[in-house]
């Protein structure tokens, strides 16, 4: 008989487990209820639909890979040097991403890529809210930077680029941080 009784986090774990060990795409509804010994309904109890499982499991796999590294304010790190180490990052956990857990997605249903989209849309602006408060608490960048040179669209500018290189699979940056490094700080002469 299967047990009736478990937790959300309990799912997700087991949920996690299934798409590291085969991709998201073979995750479902079903076959997370047999892994966890729960019947069905006891999963969609938690999980209306195949697509809020999919993306409650993505985010755990960027929260554990990811957000929780760098979901914290160092006010010893200077804003290109978060950068530089953020970007690091995201190039491991995206083609780890890659490599493992979209083994198969384009056999995912459009509403769940729909659905993971906008899911990203909502991370990536929580990543730029991080950014502009680690910007702001930089004391180094100087005050009299070009017009349009703002907190926020500096940082937009930069996580636009970073993604870009993931897009691209090239993860150099370096142009791009030195000059941020050249505009944000005054040169040592």
């Amino acid at each position: 008989m299967a047990q009736s009784i478990i937790s959300k986090e309990e799912l997700l774990e087991n949920a996690y487990e299934i798409a590291e060990e085969g991709g998201i795409s073979a995750l479902s509804i079903r076959g997370l209820a047999t892994k966890s010994g729960v019947s069905v309904g006891t999963v969609y109890r938690f999980f209306a639909a195949k697509d809020e499982l999919t993306i409650a499991t993505i985010e755990l796999y960027f929260a554990r890979a990811f957000y929780k590294e760098f979901c914290h304010l160092d006010a010893h790190t200077a804003f290109v040097d978060y950068c530089e180490k953020m970007n690091v990052s995201m190039h491991q956990v995206f083609n780890h991403f890659r490599e493992y857990w979209l083994r198969g997605a384009e056999a995912l249903p459009s509403a769940e890529r729909a659905a993971a989209r906008l899911r990203e849309s909502q991370q990536i602006e929580h990543v730029v809210n991080g950014l502009v408060e680690i910007y702001k608490h930089d004391p180094n960048i100087v005050a009299d930077l070009p017009d349009g040179f703002t907190p926020r669209s500096v940082c937009e500018f930069t996580l636009d680029n970073v993604l870009d290189s993931l897009r691209h699979q090239n993860g150099d940056c370096k142009v791009l941080f030195g000059l941020l490094r050249s505009t944000l700080y005054k040169s040592e002469e």
